[in-house]
Parts: C-alpha cells; structure tokens; sequence
C-alpha cells in the first residue's frame, strides 16, 4: 500500500520550522499530481532550488488567500512551510512497532510528555527490544506517541499495543481518532488494548496513555504496536511502515484560477536554497555577523564610508552615533582609520588636544540601559591608536553619576577601567603590556565577576570596583564630559545585556577580525554561514581542505557558500524532510558502491547514451585570494579538438590546493566518453522493495543500469544521480534523473586489488 502525504503549517513561520515547533496540517485529500525538482544536470553544474508545483481542489475556497471562510484564515499566505512524503505499507502502518534496530533499540518517531523513556530488553513481546515508559508522578495527561502516516480518509481502522504494566501501578489505555480503549486489567504480564476508528485524517496519532494520575515510580513497557485496516486487531506484523519525504519548502503562491465555476489552486514552493539566495539580502562583513549571533542590544560596526553618524546593527532600539565637538578644531573622518578584517574602514579621530576635538555620542537604547541594571551585560570594541591617556568607550548615567570608562592608562598604555556611581572613582588597570602601539586591539568587558579580555586573553577579574547602571548614554573616544579625546581608529562597538550570556563567542570574535578564520575547513566554514541564517547545517564526509577567509562576505549568502562549495569539490544541496542544507564533501564520491539496479527494459522509452563535447574540459584556470591564478591544461585534448575552457574561483590557501583541484577536473573532463546523461522511469512498477529502494534514493545516489541493448558500449553502466524531476499521480511515480558516470569518481588506493591497477584505476583524487 502506499499514500501520498501533503502537509501545510498554517500559521507557522520559517524559523517555527527550523525550530521544528510547527503543527502540520494534513491536505493530502486536496492534492492532485505533484510534480518536484531538485539537484543539478551534471555533476559540472551547480544544484538549483528545488521546486514544487501541487494542483489543489479550492472548491469551498479552503485556499483562498484572505478568504474569511477558509479554516486557515488567515493563515494563507506566503512562506507557509508545505512538505511531502511517502508512506508504504504491506499491513502495519506503525514505522517502528516493536523498537527493534540499533544495538540500543529505536524511538525514532515516537515522542513523549510527562514521562521518561527507555528502549529495554525484557520483558518483551515481540523480538528483542520494548520500550519502558515511566510516567511523571500525578500526571495524567502523560502521553507516549506515535504520528502514522499513511491513513485513508473514510476507512475504518485498528489500533492495538501491547502492554505490560507492574502489578500496583497506573493502569493504561490506547487512544486513537477520538477513541480510547478499556483500560489495561492485567498486571505483571502483556496484554493486548485496542480501539477502532474511522480516519478522518491521512495522519493521526497513537497514543499510549496513563488511565489515571501515576504514582511515583509507575511505568507501562510497550511492545508491539500496530494499526491496520478493519474493525479488529489480527496478528501482529513486525514489518513496519516506511515513510520517505519527497520535498520541504516554502509556498511562493497561491493562485486562484477558475474554470467555469470549479476553483483550483497551483500551489508553489521553493526550498530552503530560495532563503539562501535572496539578492536584495546581502550578508555585512562576517564580524558582524558573528556579533549579531550572541543578540546584541547594539551594534556599531563603524564601516560607513562617510558621514557624520554612525548607525546601529541590532535593530532593538539604539541610537545611531553622532558626532559631537568639544572645544574647537580637530578632524573625525569616516573610513580613513584602521579596522578589523572585514570592515572597510573605521572612523579616525585626529584631536587637537586632550579636550578639544570630536567623538561620537548617542544613546544605548532602552532595552540596554534596563539590562545593565542588575543584570549581566558586556561591552566590546576595537582599537588602534599610538597615543596613550585616551579613552576608548564612555558608558554613563550622568543623572545617577553613574559611569564605566575603558580606556589606555597615561605614559603606560595599559587598559584601564574606571567605575563610579554615586561616589569617589575606582580606577583598575590590567597588563603590563602598552595598547598605544599602533596594532588593532580587541576588548571586552562582562559585568559579572568584572572580567576584561583583550585580543582573546583573559586579563582578570576584580569584584572590588563599581557595580554601575542604568547606562544611557554611550560616548566612543571621549569620557562623558568630552575629555582624553581619542586619538586612532575605533570600530566595531557592541552592547549585550542577557542574564544567559555567554562571554566565550565575544572573546572568539578576535579571531574573527583578525584571522576571519581562515584555515578552517568547508564543513565548519559552511556550518558558520549558515548559522548566521539562523538556518542548520548538515555535512557528510571527510574534510581536510582549509578554506580562506570570507571576513568581507557582502553577497548572498548562497554565493558565499557556493565559494566553499566550489573550493572543496563537494555538492550543496536542501535536505527533502526539513529546513537544513546540507554540504557533501568530495570524498563521498570517492569510488562509489552501486546501491540501485534497475534493468534497461524497466527505463521509459527515449533514454540517450550521449557522446559529445558537452562536459569536456581540457583548459583550466584556478583562482585563490592572495595566491597564484593557474592555468592547467591537457595537451592532447587542446591537440585534438581545440581549446575548451572553464574558470574556476576557489577559496583555496596554497597553491598546490588549487594546481590538485585543476588537475581532477583535467583528468575526469579532457576527452569526451559515452554517458547515460539521464534516464526516466516509474518506480512505482518495480515492486514495493524496489519503490522504497528508489524513495530513499537522492542527489549523490550511485546505481547501475543492467541488461543494456547489445549496441550498448557494454552490458551495464554506472552512474550518479545529480538531480531529478519527479511527478506522483495515481499509481504513478516517474523520475525523470539527470546522471553523470561514476567511472570518473574512480580514485587510486593504495594495495587495492580494484582501484591500483597500474594504467587503468591509478587516478590521484584531488
């Protein structure tokens, strides 16, 4: 059997999604043909956005935007989260029914409230495993449940579970579709609760349920579950359901369309790569990026070109920073001073004297100025100067005398903290080294325990001073009253006020401006983007190449990630069940291992075996910042059939990274060969083993296409899924796959008896 699941989540958002805090509404018996797209044409191309196109019935205007008479009002809009999948069964409907499959046992898909979990081995009703479910005490609305999927609407169903509860404790019941079993009579052995139902949904929830409020200690063990069609429970089958998701994504659009007076709905979505690669969002400079993870209450990063102000980041209330005069002469010119890596430019104060120049001045913000009352909060900032007795940022209170000063000690340059509030100064100065040396600095102070760090290294703590508050008011290079004017650049100020504050990633954000961590390889440097999308990353493979700093990012962020992408000759591409992005390191392809055949006779008429110039690549120049711009070529191809080009753009750190990377291009593109670029078929006829076969399969999947017409160049070709377009209808599920050969994965190992033949299997991976 097997069910075609749409689900929408009215009224959730993209970050409920990531969160996975959403409800699902199930619309399956709406939908029509759902077409999909995913992945990329060759394994020269990149991944595109997946798609999806659903036809849906509108007849009582359900999916009507701004329809008051729709049960989703007014939640039909756009970036609803929208998902498909799969579910095949032969009988049960339960995906793990008796919690067999790793060495521990398996949950998966089970979720619980008021209770703790455990896979155990005894007692046991079916096979090896069972789950302990050990309610909270006086909890009677405790719960341990699973979602099926895969219902029909209309039919009558089965939910059975059984169940061993200890002598003395809470008896339980099962609960579907709105009805619940008797409750369990046995104790101290299984015994087998059931509870008939009509669907009224594709998925609904089984339920194992405490009868009444537990004691402290109570537990049922849960074995063998199912639900099957029929008005009664038949003997268990251990074979559960397989669901596999087809697609995630977020709506585009809801048009209404009619003809005559039948109403439908073209559904469409776009996966997460659509959030990725939104243009008009491009992404600041990486430090900041860093400072807006750890959520700010300001944030001055200082860059503007030019001006006279300086605008917050944060976006929760604070003051753009204005430049203010004390005395008379002096110069504060935007972008003329020296910054951290990424920021292009820093305001550069020149005074004329100690008390005569300009500074910047604004407000902190009331969100701040209430957090620095009692609370943790911090402050950061960069600095260059070669002047020492200069204050670098003023925080105050002017009304309650209340005031926090950094700044650099006179004659010795060490950083300096003075506090007052109400009362005579504390002054502490920490280090013994002077800051006024011209280099770029980094600080950062925490209220709790009055902690300083500077350029990454903790510098002490002193409980002794001042506990100021209510900051209002922020003055960089200048004290409150215009004093000890700065003389250097300043950038990059920060505010933060959280009683969870964590002081670590401030302190990291040194290495950021002055590293922009380069070095670190694809999968942290992909993760680290993503994460400022607020987006989770998953990776799969070995990586080992070091990725260059991106400390000025400034484009999307997919072009950001396509950089890493292309420097590690890895595949980018949107999980199908959630909103992740995943990044597949090159090494996954690596001599790749068949794990689908399907026989040429099962392939729709119109599969092409291709021999032509269309992925030859014989010329090739490689890139890196700061490094050599390579031009690789292989002679005899360029000999034989001219010069064909392609550029490649890397974020490689050594020349030799970009020479190895231009070289595996070489060796698998120079001469053209005979390639199944793309084969169509219906899963759906091949069998409910194969059809799941082919449901897990994705973007990156190897398989081998058997049984090939004698006029084939052999029997049997091995090839790569690099993207697919599929359409599900009724007893219908035809992929159409773009597909590379996976002979050009092939790489040397070392002792191998298939991948060292001398001349034939000896090709350096890159």
């Amino acid at each position: 059997m097997t069910h075609v699941i749409v689900e929408a989540a009215f009224g959730s958002t993209l970050a409920d999604a990531v969160s996975q805090a959403v409800d699902w509404t199930d619309i399956s018996q709406y939908a029509g043909p759902i077409t999909i797209t995913r992945g990329a044409e060759s394994q020269l191309s990149e991944t595109q956005a997946g798609t999806l196109s659903l036809p849906l019935d509108n007849s009582d205007g359900r999916f009507t935007p701004e329809n008051s008479a729709s049960p989703y009002y007014p939640n039909v809009v756009d970036a609803v989260p929208v998902r498909v999948s799969i579910a095949t069964y032969t009988k049960n409907l339960i995906a793990t029914p008796s919690f067999e499959g790793t060495p521990d046992g398996d949950l998966s898909g089970w979720e619980w409230g008021q209770a703790e979990v455990l896979v155990v081995g005894t007692p046991t009703q079916d096979g090896t495993k069972a789950a302990r479910v050990t309610w909270d005490t006086g909890a009677p609305t405790a719960y341990f449940q699973t979602a099926v999927y895969g219902l029909t609407v209309g039919t009558r169903y089965t939910a059975s579970v059984y169940v061993h509860v200890p002598a003395g404790d809470v008896a339980v019941q099962v609960r579907m579709g709105g009805v619940t079993s008797a409750a369990s009579a046995v104790t101290g052995a299984y015994t087998r609760l059931s509870c008939t139902f009509t669907a009224t949904s594709v998925v609904m929830p089984l339920q194992v349920i405490p009868a009444s409020a537990p004691a402290a200690g109570d537990y049922v063990v849960v074995d063998a579950v199912q639900v099957e069609e029929g008005s009664s429970a038949t003997a268990f089958d251990a074979v559960g359901a397989e669901l596999d998701f087809r697609f995630w994504g977020l709506v585009t659009q809801w048009p209404v369309q009619w003809e005559g007076l039948l109403s439908s709905v073209n559904l469409t979505a776009v996966d997460i790569f659509a959030v990725l690669s939104r243009g008009e969002d491009s992404m600041r400079p990486m430090l900041v990026q860093e400072c807006l993870l750890s959520r700010p209450l300001a944030l001055w990063a200082l860059d503007e070109p030019s001006g006279t102000s300086a605008g917050d980041e944060a976006g929760v209330g604070a003051g753009t920073l204005a430049r203010t005069q004390s005395g008379s002469g002096g110069v504060l010119e935007f972008g003329a001073g020296t910054a951290p890596l990424g920021l292009d430019g820093a305001p550069l104060f020149t005074p004329s004297g100690t008390s005569a120049g300009k500074f910047l001045r604004g407000r902190t913000g009331p969100a701040f100025q209430d957090g620095s009352t009692g609370g943790q909060w911090a402050v950061e900032a960069w600095f260059s100067t070669s002047t020492a007795g200069r204050n670098i940022v003023t925080l105050a209170n002017a009304e309650l005398d209340s005031i926090m000063i950094i700044y650099l000690a006179p004659s010795t340059g060490y950083l300096t903290v003075e506090t007052r509030h109400g009362g005579s100064p504390t002054t502490t100065t920490v280090g013994s080294v002077s800051l006024a040396d011209g280099a770029m600095h980094h600080v950062v102070y925490s209220s709790t325990g009055q902690e300083l760090w500077i350029d990454g290294v903790h510098a002490g703590s002193w409980m002794g001073i001042h506990q100021v508050a209510d900051l209002g008011t922020i003055t960089v290079g200048a004290s409150h009253l215009g004093s000890n004017i700065w003389s250097g650049s300043i950038s990059g100020i920060a505010l933060y006020a959280d009683p969870a504050l964590w002081v670590a990633p401030l302190v990291d954000h040194y290495t950021c401006g002055t590293t922009g961590f380069a070095g670190e390889t694809a999968d942290v440097r992909a993760a680290r983007i993503l994460r400022y999308l607020g987006i989770p990353a998953l990776t799969s493979g070995v990586f080992s190449t070091g990725i260059a700093e991106q400390a000025a990012l400034g484009s999307t962020a997919l072009d950001h990630l396509r950089e890493v992408e292309r420097t590690e000759g890895g595949v980018l591409a949107a999980e199908r069940e959630d909103a992740v992005v995943r990044l597949s390191g090159r090494s996954v392809r690596y001599n790749p291992v068949p794990v689908l055949l399907v026989e040429w006779a099962d392939l729709e008429p119109g599969t092409v075996v291709a021999y032509d110039l269309q992925r030859v690549v014989n010329s090739v120049v490689v890139t890196r910042p700061g490094g050599a711009t390579q031009r690789l070529v292989n002679a005899a191809s360029v000999a034989a059939r001219g010069p064909i080009g392609r550029t490649v753009d890397t974020l490689a750190t050594t020349d030799l990274t970009t020479a190895d990377l231009g070289n595996w291009i070489l060796q698998r593109h120079a001469a053209p060969a005979t390639e199944l670029r793309s084969m169509t078929v219906d899963i759906y006829t091949l069998g409910l083993a194969a059809y799941r076969d082919w449901l897990a399969a994705d973007i990156g999947t190897p398989l081998t296409v058997t049984a090939m017409p004698a006029q084939a160049p052999a029997p049997s070709m091995g090839v790569t899924i690099e993207g697919y377009t599929e359409t599900i209808s009724e007893k219908r599920h035809v992929l159409e796959c773009h597909t590379s050969p996976t002979v050009t994965a092939t790489v040397w190992v070392l002792g191998d008896p298939a991948f060292s033949v001398l001349g034939s299997t000896t090709r350096l991976a890159y």
